[in-house]
């Protein structure tokens, strides 16, 4: 049975339909064909900035070659056989690819062209081993890549094994093999990232990679699994890995970014139609067709969807665009609660929060006379913000003390985000660990990130907080960046994922640190609130 959540095959009569000339058939044909083109395409040319064209392409090529097709059942066959075609003159026409982003580059930025990884993982809220699947796909080659494209749809049940040898002009048989190796080179390729994501890294993987230049590959694939198959460390680390087909059934297509459906129904369709944009099935004005071309212009930049998706519900009524929304996080305002230094800036309090969690008992720990805090000058606030929240931000070397439990802070055990005691009989060591150097965010100044003395920073791993060293990604510039909201009490903060919206900072009664989901109870609203207070020195 395929999953509920998938793309329904088109009815036949549609595609008669559309055949004929229907134009409200063609509309229905584009949006449901779309997403399954659009994850093609999306994982074929993993990092290419050329996604969002070839998937028009291929668009423009269906609807041009519709009137020809003898065989209205086996339409999905032919156009995931197009859909192949056009991934392969794209790559014969020898366009640049845009480089996936270094690992070990420095560039605090968010990447307005992010690779198809990248929006998975964000949109489809994806963590733990499904993360690092889609992680190992930037490790293939190009022509692996495209059959891991087909055979990833079929796992998903969008294909079968039928239309996925069609696609690729081969047999059955012939098919079956190249899936297979492919297969076997993912697999390979996540115990790769197992072993260069680890922390602590295996050191000798880290001579292995002192000649690489951050870039995933399937050279360099190669040459590290050659080390992970011989090293017993890095092989216990992957022991776990659960065979990818398994992760892959029933996990959704990546949503087709609301300004790139507006932009193909209206050149498919022409301004005389004016499609319905993306989801509505009610015909528009010709004003609509031209809102349709703005938000497609607006959506070659990942990070406009959802400024596209406004101005779609304003202008047309997208009801699609309402109902599923797009997952990617658009660059955030200034935090509702600057992070600023508590009134009181001694690092332990002996006074108790009015919402203590009832589960912890912890006496606090007598502590030293704190140095003073080191507060930036005021940045200027973006007109978006209240008045109200313009303050001082913060940077330097700081503590984050726990509000329901004063005598613990924000700290590390093992390279894992822990609340532990801390007082003037700690040890240096463990003073030395629970204080952060406060930087602007690495993937939005707007918002902030912690590195610790070692150079660490703290960030989220399957919604575990841990400390990583900064590789250079995308992903852990996102991972590691939070933005202040208010906390439970005057003088507090709560921590906000940047790329996961709706998720906070949070101690649970383990102590142990995690990245949980709001929930409006007033023990939550204390778990996650800390108070940024002086350094331990």
């Amino acid at each position: 049975m395929r999953p509920q959540d998938t793309q329904e095959r088109p009815d036949v009569a549609v595609v008669m339909a559309a055949r004929a000339g229907d134009r409200q058939a063609s509309d229905q044909l584009i949006r449901g064909c779309l997403p399954l083109v659009y994850n093609i395409v999306g994982r074929a040319l993993e990092g290419h900035s050329d996604v969002d064209d070839v998937v028009q392409d291929t668009m423009m090529r269906v609807l041009d070659g519709l009137p020809g097709l003898e065989r209205p059942d086996r339409f999905r066959s032919w156009l995931v056989a197009i859909t192949v075609r056009q991934i392969r003159d794209r790559w014969r026409g020898g366009r640049a690819r845009l480089p996936v982003e270094p690992l070990d580059e420095n560039a605090h930025d968010t990447d307005s062209q992010a690779d198809f990884s990248d929006l998975a993982i964000l949109r489809l809220a994806l963590s733990g081993q499904r993360r690092e699947a889609v992680e190992a796909t930037r490790w293939l080659e190009d022509e692996e890549r495209e059959v891991l494209a087909l055979w990833w749809m079929e796992s998903a049940g969008e294909l079968n094994r039928g239309e996925l040898s069609a696609a690729c002009g081969l047999s059955p048989q012939h098919a079956a093999v190249r899936v297979q190796r492919v297969k076997e080179r993912l697999e390979t390729a996540r115990t790769v990232v197992r072993a260069v994501t680890a922390s602590p890294r295996c050191p000798d993987l880290s001579a292995v990679l002192a000649s690489w230049d951050g870039r995933p590959s399937g050279l360099w694939r190669k040459r590290l699994a050659r080390h992970v198959r011989d090293c017993p460390q890095c092989l216990l680390r992957s022991s776990d890995l659960v065979p990818a087909e398994g992760l892959l059934a029933g996990l959704a297509l990546v949503p087709v970014p609301v300004g790139l459906t507006g932009l193909v129904l209206a050149k498919a369709l022409g301004a005389g139609s004016a499609g319905a944009t993306a989801g509505t099935g009610t015909r528009t004005t010709s004003g609509a067709s031209r809102t349709a071309r703005t938000i497609g212009r607006l959506a070659a930049k990942p990070a406009m969807t959802a400024a596209a998706g406004a101005v779609t519900l304003a202008a047309a009524g997208v009801v699609w665009y309402t109902a599923t929304g797009s997952h990617e996080p658009a660059p955030r305002p200034a935090a509702a609660a600057p992070l600023s230094p508590a009134t009181s800036s001694v690092p332990p309090s002996s006074g108790k929060s009015a919402s203590p969690n009832p589960k912890l008992t912890r006496t606090p720990t007598p502590t030293p006379s704190p140095t003073p805090t080191s507060v930036s000058p005021p940045a200027s606030t973006p007109t978006a913000a209240p008045a109200a929240t313009a303050a001082a931000r913060v940077s330097g070397r700081h503590a984050l003390r726990s509000v329901d439990n004063p005598g613990d802070y924000v700290s590390q055990s093992d390279g894992l985000g822990v609340l532990g005691p801390v007082g003037a009989t700690s040890s240096a060591a463990t003073r030395r660990a629970a204080t952060f150097t406060v930087v602007p965010g690495l993937a939005d100044p707007r918002c902030y990130s912690f590195r610790d003395a070692t150079g660490r920073y703290l960030r989220h791993y399957a919604f575990r907080v841990r400390l990583d060293t900064d590789d250079g990604s995308g992903i852990l510039h996102k991972d590691a960046t939070f933005c202040p909201r208010s906390g439970s009490t005057a003088g507090s903060v709560s921590l906000e994922s940047y790329n996961y919206p709706g998720r906070y900072l949070r101690h649970r009664d383990n102590l142990q640190l995690w990245l949980d989901r709001v929930e409006n109870t007033a023990a939550y609203r204390a778990d996650r609130s800390f108070v940024l207070v002086a350094p331990w020195t």
